[in-house]
């Protein structure tokens, strides 16, 4: 039995579109259950967050200057 190009992108054609109405459908129903994260920091931990982070770079730069 031989199959025609037709009957392939037919059902190619039929495929795509019922793939669309799901993803569709699930943005849909995602949108109505997700909620968007918000998060807030401190400025006192951001400033703690910024100091633990140069801390580390001088540590890292000064371990690479003893091993020289």
């Amino acid at each position: 039995m031989t199959i025609s190009d037709y009957q392939i992108s037919s059902v190619i054609k039929t495929y795509m579109k019922s793939m669309k109405a799901r993803v569709g459908q699930m943005e849909n129903n995602r949108d109505h259950f997700m909620r968007e994260d918000e998060v807030n920091i401190s400025r006192e931990a951001m400033k703690k967050m910024m100091y633990d982070r140069i801390g580390e770079q001088m540590t890292e730069k000064l371990k690479k200057n003893d091993q020289e």
